[in-house]
């Protein structure tokens, strides 16, 4: 089969199915997870279109050959091209919040077009087990892939397991800000206007903050250091309105 190359937008449906495993051939077999949402939920039949995904670039248009709930078989009649995806390669660290709050930030950050995500733990952050850790690592992967759906993105972003914070300082990334809330109000602005975006890697902390030795270590590593402005913001609030600025300002969001 000759696949044409496509625009993944209006012209066919938004209902996405993620393929777990990587991307497939002409015919495309769905887990019983992703079958019975199809069949069962969407109540779609044979004929019907779809989009399907691997999440690391390859999209196709598909058909519904059986629409059985334990593993609906599709036809794949047309790759699509990359979309949703931000020109800004973005790696977030993220110091390691309470479960409802990190589940949060990880669809956030995922709708935000975030590339890498890297959960730490730091002096005031929560602890966990590593049993705990592997555990919370599995769900956020699936919020992710679950959010690639409603999102339209092509790609799944990276997540790495809990890692200590001197961990994630380091990176390729041209640019690095560490967001704090006891720095200077302000400084945001400034940084954007002489240094143009290219690789970003952001450090944002826990709900309890970063605590000054943390901030002294990020510095030595050529981090600079910003704020949001004069309020005291929750980690959600403070990682989605970062994200939204440095979007903007990249031009994803204009």
């Amino acid at each position: 089969m000759t696949y044409r190359q496509g625009d993944c937008g209006r012209s066919v449906s938004r209902r996405r199915f993620f393929i777990g495993g990587g991307r497939g051939g002409e015919v495309v077999v769905l887990d019983a997870k992703q079958s019975h949402h199809l069949s069962r939920v969407l109540r779609l039949g044979p004929g019907a279109r779809v989009v399907v995904f691997d999440g690391r670039g390859w999209e196709a248009e598909a058909v519904i050959q059986k629409a059985d709930p334990q593993g609906a078989v599709l036809q794949v009649v047309r790759e699509l091209g990359l979309h949703g995806e931000s020109g800004l390669s973005l790696t977030l660290a993220i110091g390691l919040a309470k479960g409802a709050a990190m589940d949060m930030l990880v669809c956030q950050a995922t709708e935000m077009g975030v590339q890498r995500i890297l959960p730490f733990i730091s002096l005031r952050s929560e602890r966990v087990t590593p049993e705990r850790a592997n555990r919370r690592l599995a769900r956020w992967q699936r919020l992710a892939q679950e959010t690639l759906k409603s999102c339209q993105r092509s790609y799944v972003p990276e997540i790495a397991p809990v890692q200590d914070f001197s961990q994630v300082l380091a990176g390729p990334e041209k640019m690095k800000l560490l967001f704090w809330e006891e720095a200077k109000v302000g400084g945001l602005s400034k940084v954007l206007r002489e240094h143009p975006l290219a690789g970003l890697r952001v450090l944002i902390g826990p709900e309890g903050g970063f605590a000054p030795p943390e901030v002294a270590q990020a510095m030595e590593y050529g981090y600079q250091v910003v704020s949001l402005g004069p309020r005291r913001l929750k980690v959600e609030t403070a990682t989605l309105a970062a994200l939204t600025i440095l979007q903007f300002a990249w031009g994803d969001l204009a």
